[in-house]
């Protein structure tokens, strides 16, 4: 997975990688307002799961180099421990399809700050480079986002108590998530690290299922829209793990935190949703940004 290229160009190579991947994903999460989401979203999860799998499997028999068996490891702790990270994955996605669905995009990636911090904070334990240019590129997005934050806590506050939590929950979650996904990456593979941690996510799911089973599996829109979102994700999923791969923890999480951007943008397409001025100035920072991160390391 690493291609034979000089630093400064893996830099470029994951920025592009996980650019592209935020724009499937802001695609895809437009997928989680489907109709029946409100009332039965733990079938829209297991479906969603269970194709992934589909996909990531011919993916795998497609690309990988020892092709699905050789992506398989032989049963070791290893195992137990990819299976336990791709079920907390599928914990964050659980809660962040409950919060998607019904909370203004603008809102749901409140957990952005709480994200970015807890991953920086684990790529520079893991022993990421934490140069002065990258202190200074995190500052600014915190403090951007911080200015969001507090500009649009009206709208937080009109949201139900037991909902307000769910995207500081998402951001604590997947901020320790993302940086062990690249970790588990480096230390088993990448196909193999793909292919366990969905099964983890898929195992999640199931036992959602079989505690709420409520819903009915003759909802069309649950297939159409699930079969679009599942092949979608599994493509943006690769793209950032290999985003992850070429460029590190650190650099990762700052890409990450503008999904803010793409996603209000997907939303204001799909759905109409507002879009403040204020937030088309994440587009010039996210370029500014991102140069700066390229040519200066």
């Amino acid at each position: 997975m690493y291609p034979d290229l000089s630093p400064g160009a893996l830099l470029a190579l994951a920025v592009a990688a996980e650019t592209l991947s935020l724009i499937l994903f802001g695609r895809a999460n437009t997928l989680w307002r489907s109709p029946g989401m409100l009332a039965y979203p733990q079938r829209f999860l297991l479906l969603r799961s269970a194709l992934v799998m589909i996909w990531v499997h011919i993916g795998v028999a497609l690309l990988a180099p020892g092709g699905i068996s050789g992506s398989y490891p032989v049963l070791a702790p290893k195992l137990g421990l990819l299976l336990a990270l791709g079920m907390v994955g599928g914990l964050g996605l659980m809660l962040f399809t409950l919060s998607i669905r019904s909370m203004p995009a603008q809102l749901v990636f409140f957990g952005g700050s709480l994200h970015l911090v807890m991953a920086v904070a684990v790529g520079w334990l893991l022993g990421e480079l934490l140069s002065p240019l990258r202190v200074g590129v995190i500052a600014v997005l915190l403090a951007a986002q911080a200015s969001i934050l507090w500009r649009d806590r009206g709208v937080w506050r009109g949201q139900e108590r037991r909902v307000q939590v769910l995207p500081f929950a998402v951001g604590l979650i997947w901020g320790t998530y993302f940086p062990l996904y690249g970790l588990a990456i480096a230390e088993w593979g990448f196909w193999t690290t793909v292919l366990l941690t969905e099964w983890g996510v898929l195992l999640l799911a199931v036992a959602w299922f079989v505690r709420n089973p409520q819903g009915t599996w003759a909802d069309k829109s649950l297939w159409r829209s699930m079969l679009e979102q599942s092949a979608l994700s599994s493509v943006a999923q690769a793209l950032s793990g290999a985003a992850l791969w070429w460029g590190g923890v650190i650099l990762h999480s700052i890409l990450t935190n503008f999904n803010v951007l793409i996603n209000i943008s997907a939303f204001k397409i799909r759905f109409g949703e507002n879009l403040s001025i204020r937030y088309l100035a994440y587009f010039a920072l996210y370029v500014a940004l991102a140069i700066a991160l390229v040519f200066g390391s």
